[in-house]
């Protein structure tokens, strides 16, 4: 595939080639980063259940800890209350180095070893990368409790979309009675945050108040700010124009390539968490809906169309309509896997997709959504991962627990009142 970068100018190259990387350098990012991982450490740290955020008990100590900490009066603030927090937590999402995983009752968010040891080998210069690519490719509004909008891939499209719009000149937000409150829409607090910590642009703050954790007053962009974001700006706004066999030749990530000529320490990048794709053993899974529910084990080769009729069949219900099962990918976004005739343009369907291909981990939950008008959701939980003894050759019911619903309960008193 040939790549179709833009050339630098002069101007950009110039800034490229003396600009100096370190944990204070261009931002403070490397050094904040460092911070969150020392602070998770080994051990791993609490998160919520249900959101997958940092717990509340958490949140002042790490605040605390950064170069950027903020004078909260908030009584009962959460992770998106720091700004910073939850930028960093987004990029740590996203880069790959964590998982989340449950702990007895409650659940941790851990860090990838292998994944960790790989980023420990990298100069400043690849790992501020490494994050930036992170941050431009995979971010999405999800892995912080949001939702991402449809119009931008990800978040980092926000912050371009902010810099071409907004950002050619000083904002100053008393004196040009700019919105502080829009802020938090467009392009998001978490969002402004990271553009600080990457050093591409220099925010001056105003006093705390009991609604306001981070009093942004002005903000300024940075000779850094200006040659990426403005690179950046013309690189992704370039793509949508080309002509379709254009498309099939080009690479998002030619700029990639483009910089590493002016940045000599930027040879590799942080490496990526693979799916580990299980094909032999059996999964223990708990299927409710309602008050029913049964214990099944599932043979990790098998297809997810066998599992849906397995649960059908489990459920006394039929298999006349269409289906897919809903899960968070190892980035903690969601994805789903539906029924071939639900949708024919994603790579997998549930007739060719294994459940062994699917993130499972013991205690992790997903959804089996059937009938797209009734929305039947089958809640699953995993109980136990391959290898399990006894190993189940077949999709095996272990035990029935309760009376499902009926799937057409109102089919006789249609019919009585035809009558």
């Amino acid at each position: 595939m040939n790549q179709m970068a833009m050339a630098c100018t002069p101007e950009q190259i110039g800034v490229l080639t003396q600009q100096v990387f370190s944990g204070t350098e261009p931002g403070t990012l490397l050094q904040d980063f460092e911070t969150l991982l020392e602070f998770i450490g080994a051990a791993g740290v609490a998160v919520s259940e249900k959101t997958q955020l940092l717990a509340q008990t958490k949140l002042p100590e790490l605040n605390r800890l950064l170069t950027h900490p903020l004078d909260v009066k908030l009584k009962r603030p959460v992770q998106k209350s720091f700004p910073h927090i939850n930028g960093l937590y987004l990029l740590l999402r996203s880069s790959g180095l964590s998982y989340i995983v449950p702990d007895g009752k409650k659940t941790k968010l851990m860090l990838h070893e292998n994944v960790l040891a790989d980023w420990k080998t990298l100069a400043p210069a690849e790992r501020y990368f490494s994050l930036l690519q992170a941050f431009c490719y995979r971010t999405s509004e999800e892995m912080i409790g949001g939702r991402q909008s449809f119009l931008v891939p990800t978040c980092f499209y926000e912050c371009l979309s902010f810099f071409r719009r907004e950002l050619d000149h000083k904002i100053d937000l008393i004196a040009e009675r700019y919105d502080p409150e829009g802020l938090r829409y467009y392009p998001g607090l978490h969002n402004l945050a990271l553009m600080e910590l990457f050093g591409f642009i220099e925010v001056e703050c105003g006093p705390a108040t009991e609604k306001e954790t981070w009093p942004v007053a002005t903000i300024n962009t940075t000779a850094w700010g200006r040659t990426v974001l403005g690179y950046l700006t013309q690189h992704f706004a370039a793509m949508p124009f080309l002509e379709d066999d254009e498309l099939d030749q080009a690479e998002p990530e030619a700029w990639e390539s483009e910089f590493k000529k002016y940045i000599p320490d930027w040879k590799r990048s942080l490496l990526q968490v693979e799916r580990n794709i299980t094909e032999t053993g059996s999964y223990i899974l708990n299927v409710s809906l309602g008050k029913a529910s049964c214990k099944m084990a599932v043979p990790a080769g098998i297809s997810l169309d066998e599992l849906a009729y397995g649960i059908l069949d489990a459920f006394d219900f039929d298999s006349d309509h269409l289906y897919e099962f809903i899960y968070k990918n190892e980035y903690g976004v969601e994805e789903s896997i539906a029924h071939p005739y639900a949708d024919s343009d994603h790579e997998y369907c549930t007739e060719d997709c294994p459940v062994g291909y699917l993130p499972l981990y013991k205690g992790m939950t997903f959804i089996f959504h059937f009938d797209f008008g009734d929305d039947w959701k089958f809640k699953i939980q995993v109980e136990a991962v391959p290898p399990t003894e006894p190993d189940y050759p077949e999709l095996t019911v272990i035990e029935k627990r309760g009376t499902p619903p009926e799937q057409y309960p109102d089919w006789e008193d249609d019919y009585e009142d035809d009558d």
